[in-house]
């Protein structure tokens, strides 16, 4: 401002901003008439290419799941102990059932897109495996026949299916199996089937402008997905499935209709459905707003070329200006010569304040890069981009990436007892300590990402071993440990090539991250690789069985109680982490329901009991110190059966359950019957009797009755059916059938006949 006062009077200052001004003013106008029109029609093409390319990406994502689905179908087909199941053409329970049974369910278990698994075998299934998401009961299994039964093997069908929640799902089927050469239908097989609602929901976007089309072969939509229906506005389906058909790469056009114009992509996947993507033409034309920033840009240089030319007149008629400009250092500073020039004038404070300005704005592209990077890892969104800067500083030929996570511990306690300026500190402590240890393995980049997590990436062109990274990770807990006292847990990604590694950075962050959660099994400074943790997560082994816990707790053996809790978490820090936590929770709802037992509720545990009960274990940061919350809850179950033996209730139940072992076969037993023998009322016998075993009368005594006709069946070849029905004390030969059917799922007869 000073030098335009000092200069306002010269004829050429204003001679020069009138030429500048003006010639803006006709650069925008011809930018305004010329430039729309050419922006306009690229930018609809540029759109066209991108979601042609976006589709590509949907198909091939789409094409994986269905050959993840075929490649179960033929593990299952080509095992052996399904084949020998198969091949025996009736049921029983032996170790190659037990077998094939567990091999279905690991492959059910470790895709959590797969609904079901059924092997059938004539008009029932020999074994059933589901998703713990998607319960199946006997009317699922009669509607999972029939689809079995109208399916075409090895062609993929997408069927309804209505659940025990009454809530309608769609479903990917595949089956495979052998045809009954007498009759014509199918005899056995195997049919496996994926949540579609789930899969598309993963995979494709959603928004009010846009809506995605399944069609099978035969032209139907089997699959919809949007919240506007836009297909219905016009006559074109048609026009547009019959146009696509038979497609390599996906195809986009514009469809012109009565109500509005859309943009139609379609591509075939697999010769089997057609998947077509219609986009609102509004949407498709929302990015002409860009125009205006186009626009803008134009002014901003407008802008920039007058004070560039305002420069340059000012360099003429006022030259130390330029010259200290021109003769500035990177950090701000003009040089020795000039500054010795410029000390004592007027000019001095110029130069200073262009120094800071420099260095205040490299100290914001700083932050804001980082912040660009931290909000690329964590983003799980598909179309999440990485930062350019990160390839153009760290991409070279053959580049290898790895990604450790360190994770804080017991973050509430680090920010509630620091001030902001001492978390800083440990923070700028931590990322220093990083650098210098993992440097010696390549080129890193560290950044934290959030309150909590601090990603390092390292480059290096040659492959680092897994053992050396975390042989550098236990170095930095170590350090970290003794200089500034802060617990930390540090996951580390597998190792990816140049083209793979940047293209999924964010995923390989969200895998290493994931690592970190493993310190709930090991502990305090644990180092755990993604390799470990998906070793973990498909070793297929079970959760170790809390019946003898139980055992031990209600028998108040407190040693054999600790032994046992001991000795099934030793068994649970060999399993994933969401099997140990399952594991965990089970225990505890069952400790839950015992003590509400004793205390006279019998009700079952509500959804809100098992948050509660989450919420009190995920407290812990880590399983061994989950203990304290079983212990605690058992010494309260302790003390409420301390006080119950002092009443010698329990006398009761032993004489009603010993009477019932000799008596069963009585058709007349029942809780008044007993209630009367024993001289107690009938309701006050059924709360002893359920806070004794666990179960109500009426289940204890059909469980009963139902072991003994199981024996009798097995062991007395000459009696029938109805003949032991009344030797166990049912008067109904049809309830009976109905009881014995729910517990072994057959029949009697069919059972006898199962076991010879």
């Amino acid at each position: 401002m000073k030098i335009f006062q000092k200069y306002r009077g010269k004829i050429i200052l204003r001679r020069i901003f009138a030429v500048s001004f003006g010639l803006a003013a006709v650069c925008i106008l011809l930018s305004c008439i010329l430039g729309f029109g050419w922006f306009r029609v690229s930018q609809i093409q540029q759109q066209e290419s991108d979601y042609e390319n976006r589709m590509d990406t949907y198909v091939l994502v789409l094409q994986n799941y269905g050959k993840s689905m075929e490649n179960v179908v033929t593990v299952l087909e080509n095992d052996v102990y399904i084949c020998k199941l198969i091949n025996r053409n009736t049921f029983a329970w032996d170790s190659t059932t037990g077998i094939a049974a567990q091999e279905v369910t690991n492959l059910v278990s470790v895709n959590p897109m797969i609904h079901s698994a059924y092997v059938w075998l004539e008009d029932d299934y020999l074994i059933k495996s589901t998703n713990p998401s998607y319960p199946i009961d006997q009317n699922g299994d009669a509607r999972m026949l029939d689809i079995f039964r109208m399916s075409t093997f090895h062609e993929s069908a997408v069927i309804p299916y209505l659940d025990i929640y009454g809530k309608s799902q769609s479903l990917l089927c595949l089956t495979s199996g052998s045809m009954d050469p007498t009759t014509g239908g199918k005899r056995s097989g195997i049919q496996v089937n994926m949540d579609l609602d789930k899969i598309m929901t993963l995979t494709l976007p959603k928004t009010e402008e846009e809506q995605f089309l399944l069609i099978d072969r035969d032209g139907n939509i089997v699959y919809e997905q949007g919240t506007r229906e836009i297909y219905r506005v016009g006559e074109r389906l048609e026009d547009i499935l019959w146009k696509n058909r038979n497609l390599t790469e996906a195809s986009a056009e514009i469809v012109r209709t009565a109500q509005g114009r859309f943009l139609s992509v379609a591509a075939e996947i697999d010769d089997e459905f057609t998947l077509v993507w219609l986009i609102s033409y509004r949407q498709l034309t929302g990015s002409m707003t860009r125009v205006g920033f186009l626009f803008l840009g134009i002014g901003l240089l407008v802008v920039i070329i007058v004070l560039l030319l305002a420069l340059l007149m000012s360099n003429r008629v006022y030259n130390p200006i330029g010259e200290m400009v021109r003769t500035a250092s990177e950090e701000g500073l003009p040089s020795e010569a000039m500054a010795r020039q410029l000390e004592n004038t007027e000019l001095y404070s110029i130069a200073q304040t262009y120094q800071t300005m420099v260095q205040r704005l490299n100290h914001i592209n700083l932050r804001k890069e980082q912040e660009d990077l931290a909000a690329y890892l964590i983003s799980r969104e598909k179309t999440a981009k990485l930062p350019e800067w990160v390839e153009e500083t760290y991409a070279k030929p053959g580049v290898r990436i790895r990604v450790v996570v360190m994770r804080l511990s017991d973050i509430q306690d680090l920010h509630s007892n620091n001030t902001e300026e001492a978390i800083a500190f440990e923070m700028e402590t931590i990322k220093t300590i990083v650098e210098q240890t993992l440097r010696e393995l390549g080129n890193v980049l560290v950044l934290p990402v959030d309150h909590e997590f601090i990603a390092a990436i390292l480059f290096s062109e040659e492959s680092v071993t897994e053992e050396r990274v975390t042989v550098a990770s236990q170095h930095i807990l170590e350090v970290t440990g003794e200089l500034i006292h802060i617990g930390m847990d540090v996951g580390i990604s597998e190792e990816n090539g140049e083209t793979e590694g940047f293209t999924e950075l964010n995923l390989m962050y969200q895998m290493a991250r994931a690592a970190t959660a493993y310190r709930f099994i090991y502990g305090m400074g644990a180092v755990v690789t993604e390799g470990e943790m998906a070793q973990r997560a498909l070793n297929g082994e079970q959760a170790p069985s809390s019946e003898e816990l139980i055992q031990r707790l209600r028998q108040s053996d407190r040693t054999g109680f600790s032994a046992e809790y001991r000795k099934i978490v030793g068994e649970l820090k060999k399993l994933s982490i969401q099997k140990a936590q399952d594991a965990l929770m089970e225990i505890a709802g069952q400790m839950q329901t015992y003590r509400n037992s004793l205390q006279y509720r019998f009700e079952p545990l509500t959804k809100k009991d098992y948050e509660v009960l989450a919420g009190q274990l995920a407290s812990y940061e880590y399983m061994d110190d989950v203990e304290e919350w079983f212990f605690r809850m058992a010494e309260e179950i302790w003390l409420i059966l301390e006080r119950n033996r002092q009443t010698g209730r329990e006398d009761v139940v032993e004489k009603a359950i010993a009477y019932l072992q000799s008596n069963y076969g009585d058709p007349n037993i029942s809780a008044q019957y007993l209630a009367d023998k024993y001289h107690i009322t009938p309701s006050y016998f059924s709360r002893l009797f359920h806070e004794k075993c666990g179960c109500t009368f009426p289940d204890y005594l059909a469980a009963l009755r139902i072991e003994r006709a199981r024996e009798l069946l097995l062991e007395r070849e000459n009696l029938s059916i109805q003949e032991i029905c009344e030797l166990v004390g049912y008067s109904n030969a049809s309830y009976f059938t109905t009881s014995f059917k729910k517990k072994y799922g057959m029949t009697p007869g069919q059972f006898r006949r199962s076991q010879h």
